[in-house]
């Protein structure tokens, strides 16, 4: 198979290899479901740091265009990705002989080193070949064969835990070879010290937030006091041409709630979230520092660079009640508690309560954070107003004949009741609960957790209107 030039500037990804260029190609990982979510992180990140990019989505991921700068802001910043994968090759393939072929045709030595070990990851779909393993295999021998060439021998594999982690994917008869520049993945800050049942991943958690809108309190609230309201990508778009939503605005509080909160991500999340922490700033391994040798010098200054300034970011967690407070004051939010935490967990398991403190100490956000056992029908609000956030049970480990019907049902009860001008957020993979809620929900977004598809909804709690008798007395 010859090789392709470089098509840098095809946005239908009809075909790409990697080449010594200043502006490389990148694939970012996230959930599917969360890809709009993604691009507009990394939009952001890359123009915190005035780093040349551009953007466009894929399939559970985005693709991100620009010099390895791009890359480690990324690997150091993202709270919704996963991975961040360099895209060597994106081209057609027709038969078994181009698998080798097109894999034959990169220049792996540049790539890596011959002292590190490798393993390869395959994925197939609807396509000629019926065995991943084949695939594997064939992208094996070709990177094998490119060492043997130059070296006249070739590096190791290692599956348990290789130096270079090279994902093939072939969907139909498009072949997309990339090697991962993080390791660990992303969504693992750190601070989960302990876990509890079907935990809720760190970057899911982050991506739901961003969704109900809390990054824009946390950019917002550092600067001014003056009120930040709800927007999503609709209103964004009437907004930039100038037309004003008729839906009446949703001003965003920073009291935060969850009533069900497992090992306590959510809270945690949004405590990162507002305090511009980024813990993956303070990891001292990404896989990126054992790829492309000719680039180490360009990787080693943008990283000192990146981290000195994603770092100079962080806020102190001294002074954000105090933020909290004038933003409260200015928009007229009061706190009904004595504790100076802005966000509170609560969950019916005393494990699960004790695990939550743990990693919120980890964390070093313990004394942002209230963590209580309680039953989650028992809560009330901390504040006149804020922001629940519910991850409840799916029904996926029901036992038979369990119904979920009820639970649902008395969600929505208490939301009527006791959290007037609160904004809730249920991400759910039950149909059968959501028909239960007993509200109408403003908005509905189309995720997945895992392999589950799932609703995240919003649901705005207005103030009960009594009734008015028309009889005369």
């Amino acid at each position: 198979m010859k090789k392709k030039e470089n098509h840098l500037r095809n946005q239908n990804n009809e075909r790409y290899y990697y080449s010594n260029l200043s502006i490389q190609r990148f694939f970012i990982t996230t959930s599917r479901g969360f890809e709009d979510i993604l691009k507009d992180e990394i939009e952001e990140i890359c123009s915190q740091f005035q780093i040349k990019h551009r953007v466009w989505k894929g399939s559970a991921g985005c693709y991100l265009e620009a010099p390895w700068a791009g890359c480690i802001a990324v690997n150091l910043s993202s709270m919704c990705a996963s991975r961040v994968l360099l895209v060597l090759a994106e081209d057609q393939v027709n038969d078994e002989k181009d698998l080798y072929e097109m894999s034959r045709s990169l220049d792996w030595t540049s790539i890596f080193d011959l002292n590190l070990t490798f393993s390869v990851n395959a994925s197939i779909n609807d396509t000629f070949v019926q065995n991943s393993m084949f695939v594997g295999l064939k992208v094996k021998d070709a990177i094998c064969d490119s060492f043997r060439d130059k070296f006249g021998e070739r590096p190791d594999v290692n599956t348990e835990r290789p130096d270079v982690k090279i994902f093939v994917r072939l969907f139909r008869d498009k072949l997309s070879i990339s090697v991962d520049t993080t390791g660990e993945p992303l969504s693992q800050r750190g601070y989960r010290v302990k876990t509890v049942e079907a935990p809720l991943k760190e970057s899911l958690a982050a991506s739901l937030l961003r969704i109900s809108g809390w990054n824009l309190l946390a950019n917002h609230i550092w600067n001014s006091s003056d009120a930040v309201y709800f927007e999503d990508k609709e209103t964004r778009l009437l907004k930039q041409q100038g037309i004003t939503s008729k839906a009446k605005p949703i001003l965003m509080s920073p009291y935060l709630l969850d009533p069900m909160c497992g090992s306590g991500t959510f809270v945690i999340e949004a405590a990162l979230a507002l305090l511009h922490w980024k813990p993956n700033v303070h990891r001292n391994e990404f896989s990126f520092m054992d790829l492309c040798p000719n680039k180490a010098n360009e990787m080693k200054v943008a990283l000192k660079d990146l981290k000195a300034k994603i770092i100079a970011n962080e806020k102190p967690i001294a002074d954000l009640p105090m933020r909290i407070k004038l933003y409260s004051e200015k928009n007229n939010i009061t706190t009904f508690q004595d504790s100076l935490a802005p966000f509170f967990g609560s969950d019916i398991s005393e494990k699960n309560v004790e695990t939550a403190k743990e990693c919120a100490m980890e964390a070093g956000l313990s004394k942002l954070i209230h963590f209580s056992k309680k039953d989650a029908f028992q809560s009330k609000p901390h504040a006149s107003q804020g922001i629940l956030v519910v991850n409840p049970p799916y029904g996926e480990r029901l036992e038979e004949g369990e119904d979920l019907s009820p639970m649902y049902q008395s969600l929505g009860n208490l939301w009527k009741q006791e959290y007037p001008h609160w904004t809730a957020w249920l991400i759910t993979g039950s149909e059968d609960g959501l028909k239960n809620v007993g509200l109408r929900p403003t908005r509905r977004v189309t995720v997945y957790n895992g392999n589950i598809p799932c609703k995240y909804l919003q649901y705005v709690m207005y103030p009960r209107t009594p009734k008015v008798s028309n009889l005369e007395d």
